[in-house]
């Protein structure tokens, strides 16, 4: 202690003192400016916790083995803990971790949970490997725990970090899968940094729980439901899945209409592929995707479990999943000539699927929503045949059997490609060849509108008593209906030209845009010199009328109008099915002469027959004016 000009200043143990010569009754008081802490008191993270009024966490914790994260043993280890508070933990599940799920699928076999394991793996889950500020939580939402076990395939489970960016100087304004830290500022203990919950953090739920939060996703957890592929996938051990919207699911149309139909086999199969397209064989979360830059377009290629390959890769627009429908996807083609720039632009295109909504965390894994679309693998194979069978046309079918016109089911490239190969003809190969075909398909009810079907289905099963009197073609013979069918089913089917060379064509899908419709576009059909035009009237929305067929049959005759609308459509391997709301009609006798150059040496000849019949008339008559004329002056005798 000293005195400085009559006033005293000291310090005790270096801590300097502050007010002096504080009488009590019995002694004096000095202040010292800060609290003297003695070399025998040492804080660990579970005296803080203690501190915070975390103890029924503390409790929880020793309760289940897990003792030596929070007692200072280990101070070298460093970790961020997450805590809730006794309320908090009282008003969620008092100190029952029971989750309802008491059963979990492993990839091998089922395995019974004790209270004691949920204990344990709710605690663990509130542990994070390493030490994290706010301004590391800031740069790294998607921080891992310490929960790791056979359903994630020994990977640590992760807990999803969120930052005011507006407050992020404040620690209140950080929150972990939505439960918010009510500290202002982390607890530093040493190694251990500690943030103080306002509710508990369930561990991540199994991937159907998840799924249904979503409604958008309602279709997708019905599709597995559908396809018997709920329990497989949900016991797959470290998954990701890429989950599609149930407009993606909608587009699909026809498509959709097959995959599902109850009761058919075939079905099932196919969207047991489709949807385990969508689930990947570990877990990807955002952060280990990698980014498209100028100097490197590489990307993350994981395996199905249906066995095809999904690229994913982020650009400044958001993160992708690349799916090729080739048999040898780019990422997986190596070619001396290929670039960076040019690697980058081939997977910029329409075979990448947006990632909306990233990261939602499961039990397993972690899953993606899909902006739009979905991934239709290679074994999924969707023929015509099956398309038709989702719409249920029956009729339609049967009349292509019935006049011989099966092949327009399958795909004529492979078929084709052998017969000339045997035949030695593969230099002489028509560049434009029929790489497929493209159906028009009316409903039943509109088949059975049709006199002439009704008539022929009368004679099959010798219905004698039908009551079709007034029907126009009871008097024909079954040879002319037939004949008049054949042609009229031959009308809705266009064949697709394909100008592509075959080997890249042959094994592919055909692309969807050469078998959309567009706009003001003429397409051949099977019946000879008959073409067909489609007009989109509304977005998405066609109708497809006879082409040169005149509206009139006859000046101030009946009208004649051939027109029908697309309802609904589906993309095949090698064709496109499309659904009309009722049959197109034949082209009236009167019009149904030769097409293309036939048709203008038609017109030419009818033009000048027309004017030869004219100058004829006009010569007889002038003839007969100028007899009549030179008569005048001659009186008879």
């Amino acid at each position: 202690v000293e005195e400085t000009h009559g006033s005293f200043s000291g310090s005790i143990d270096g801590q300097p003192l502050g007010r002096l010569d504080i009488i009590a009754r019995n002694g004096i008081v000095h202040s010292v400016e800060q609290m003297q802490r003695p070399d025998s008191l040492v804080f660990s993270p579970q005296k803080v916790l203690v501190g915070l009024n975390a103890t029924a966490f503390v409790r929880l914790f020793k309760d289940a083995g897990l003792g030596d994260y929070i007692d200072g043993t280990r101070p070298d280890r460093k970790l961020t803990i997450l805590a809730p508070t006794n309320h908090a933990m009282d008003e969620a599940f008092g100190y029952d971790l029971d989750d309802g799920d008491d059963v979990v699928l492993s990839a091998k076999e089922r395995v019974q949970r004790s209270p004691r394991d949920r204990q344990r793996e709710w605690a663990l889950y509130h542990i994070i490997e390493g030490q994290y500020s706010i301004e590391d939580l800031a740069q790294t939402p998607l921080v891992r725990t310490r929960l790791a076990g056979e359903w994630t395939d020994g990977r640590p489970q992760v807990v999803k970090a969120q930052v005011d960016q507006a407050h992020r100087a404040l620690g209140s304004h950080v929150s972990f899968n939505g439960a918010d830290n009510i500290l202002l500022e982390p607890e530093v203990i040493g190694n251990t940094t500690i943030y103080l919950l306002s509710s508990p953090m369930s561990t991540p739920p199994r991937l159907v729980n998840a799924l249904i939060q979503n409604l958008d996703l309602s279709l997708f957890v019905a599709a597995m439901g559908a396809s018997n592929t709920v329990d497989e996938i949900q016991s797959e051990a470290g998954v990701t899945v890429l989950a599609p919207v149930v407009n993606a699911f909608a587009s699909l149309g026809l498509v959709w209409s097959y995959l599902s139909l109850p009761g058919d086999l075939d079905a099932r199969a196919d969207l047991s592929r489709l949807i385990k397209a969508h689930v990947l064989t570990r877990p990807v979360y955002s952060d280990e995707i990698p980014m498209h830059t100028d100097s490197s377009a590489d990307m993350l290629v994981v395996k199905a479990l249906n066995g095809n390959k999904v690229g994913l890769y982020r650009t400044p627009r958001g993160m992708f999943a690349f799916v090729d429908q080739s048999e040898q996807p780019p990422f997986m083609r190596r070619s001396a000539r290929s670039s960076t720039s040019s690697r980058l632009a081939s997977v910029l295109d329409s075979s990448s699927l947006k990632i909306s909504e990233p990261d939602m965390l499961l039990q397993t894994g972690v899953a993606h929503v899909l902006e739009s679309g979905l991934i239709l693998p290679l074994n999924v194979e969707i023929t015509s045949a099956k398309l038709l069978r989702g719409m249920r046309a029956h009729i339609f079918a049967d009349l292509l059997e019935r006049f011989n016109l099966t092949y327009v089911l399958e795909d004529p490239r492979g078929e084709a490609r052998t017969a000339r190969s045997s035949d030695g003809d593969d230099e002489n190969e028509d560049p434009h060849t029929v790489a497929g075909y493209s159906l028009l398909v009316p409903s039943d009810k509109s088949w059975r509108e049709n006199p002439a079907y009704r008539e022929l289905m009368r004679r099959d099963h010798e219905d004698i008593s039908a009551d079709d009197s007034d029907n126009p073609w009871r008097n024909a013979t079954t040879s002319d209906i037939s004949h008049y069918l054949g042609r009229l089913v031959r009308l809705h089917v266009i064949p697709v030209i394909d100008s592509s060379p075959r080997e890249a064509s042959e094994g592919k899908r055909l692309p969807t845009k050469q078998l959309a419709l567009a706009d003001r576009t003429t397409y051949p059909t099977l019946l000879d010199d008959v073409t067909l035009r489609a007009h989109e009237f509304a977005t998405d929305r066609f109708s497809l009328q006879l082409e040169g067929a005149p509206f009139y049959q006859t000046p101030g005759g009946v009208p004649f109008v051939s027109v029908a609308t697309v309802v609904r459509s589906g993309i095949a391997r090698s064709g496109a099915v499309f659904e009309l709301d009722s049959l197109l009609r034949l082209p009236p006798v009167s019009s149904s002469g030769p097409g293309g150059w036939k048709r203008v040496a038609w017109n030419a000849a009818v033009w000048l027959t027309g004017i030869g019949m004219g100058s004829g008339l006009l010569g007889v008559s002038g003839y007969w004016v100028r007899q009549w004329w030179t008569r005048a002056d001659y009186q008879s005798l």
